[in-house]
């Protein structure tokens, strides 16, 4: 994460926690009675978001509301708990209760909605019906844009943040920071914003790094648009777990500032676990002096799983992956022999020095990656053991 913007986050937290506090109220109350709307503390917040001047906390807010209606997964929903408002619903109560804070909300779905084409259109009629004046970057909040993409990432490739610069049709910008963990299925793990330019944030967070291995690089819009798209996905296909201070309330509006950036025109988008064929790679490894003690059908098996797992590229390791790699004891796989998953630490200490060799990683990460490996080692021959002796009782 941008150390940079850590502090930003630490000061917006009592106010989320509010925010998070009223969200928890709304869903027991149903916030869809239009009758007790106008006194409902959601208008005070929205009114109190317009007369502050920052456009993110009306967006912050409205992303959150937007979260608060989507059902928890079935694992995390205790027993006989009522589904949360509709999103129909409370548009439903913010058309019928007309007040400029409403108003203000209906605009912001207008542009935030994406799944339900006539919703979206309710939202924009009833703007437009009202006729009442907005600011001027909530007025023309269609004419938002993304133009500035950088993206901060390591030589390990453990994960990367994307910094988007937003410019909103005032001309007032912020910047939103996405961070994507390839250690757990490359999804989004964070994001939040900053309400400074993007060439400010990247300049602070430049200075402030003191990594030699994290480097910032200009990223093409549209591939960053595959990439966040990619990622947000992910959490699709699971429950949601982890949630920080503004994950997954902000995911609304990340997916707005997606749909702002260009599709991709280029050839098939490349990921960084596609940059490098890995059995060309396991071939030179294993007719190598490293390589040759393990050169059988079962031991290259064994590596092949070992790669495929956190972020899929053979050539960098980090001691994170490493212990990830060991603690789940990957090699629990009948076909292959006991003996062979046992072997797994030594082959990773030879598999390792060899990739970092080849991609250029410095020695003092490679030192890292196998001090992590004699870390877990005994932990993991163990774990295998035990699960073999379970599965012979089975």
């Amino acid at each position: 994460m941008v150390p940079a913007m850590a502090d930003g986050r630490k000061r917006s937290a009592a106010k989320q926690t509010r925010r998070e506090a009223r969200r928890r109220k709304a869903r027991r109350g149903r916030v869809a009675e239009p009758v007790l709307l106008e006194e409902a503390p959601l208008v005070d917040e929205v009114r109190e978001a317009l007369n502050g001047g920052q456009p993110m906390d009306l967006l912050g807010l409205v992303s959150m509301l937007i979260m608060a209606t989507v059902p928890p997964p079935a694992l995390l929903r205790p027993p006989e708990t009522e589904d949360p408002p509709s999103l129909d619903e409370l548009v439903s109560a913010f058309i019928d209760v007309r007040v400029p804070e409403t108003t203000a909300l209906l605009a912001v779905l207008s542009q935030f909605v994406i799944d339900d084409d006539e919703l979206r259109d309710r939202c924009r009629h009833e703007v437009d019906a009202r006729g009442e004046g907005l600011p001027p970057w909530l007025a023309g909040l269609a004419q938002t844009s993304v133009h500035q993409v950088m993206r901060m990432s390591h030589v390990l490739g453990d994960g990367e943040e994307l910094l988007l610069g937003v410019r909103l049709a005032d001309g007032q910008e912020l910047t939103c920071a996405v961070f994507i963990d390839h250690l757990e299925m490359s999804e989004v793990k964070d994001a939040f914003f900053v309400p400074e330019t993007i060439d400010t944030v990247v300049a602070v967070a430049k200075a402030s790094n003191t990594d030699p291995d994290t480097s910032f690089a200009e990223c093409d819009p549209a591939d960053a648009r595959v990439r966040l798209q990619d990622a947000l996905a992910q959490q699709l296909t699971m429950p949601l777990f982890e949630e920080s201070d503004t994950w997954p309330s902000s995911r609304p509006l990340v997916q707005w500032l997606i749909r702002l950036m260009p599709l991709d025109s280029s050839p098939i988008h490349v990921s960084q676990r596609d940059s490098v064929q890995p059995g060309a790679l396991l071939d030179r490894f294993f007719t190598s002096p490293m390589g040759v003690p393990f050169d059988d059908v079962h031991h290259r098996e064994l590596l092949e799983l070992g790669i495929d797992e956190g972020t899929g590229d053979p050539l960098r390791w980090s001691a994170a992956r490493l212990r990830q790699l060991l603690s789940m004891a990957v090699a629990h796989h009948d076909d292959i022999p006991l003996a062979q998953q046992l072997d797994l630490p030594e082959l990773l200490r030879s598999f390792v020095p060899f990739a970092h060799a080849e991609s250029g990683i410095r020695q003092e990460l490679t030192a890292e990656a196998l001090a992590a490996i004699d870390h877990v080692a005994d932990d993991y021959r163990a774990i295998v053991v035990e699960e073999a002796e379970r599965l012979d009782e089975d």
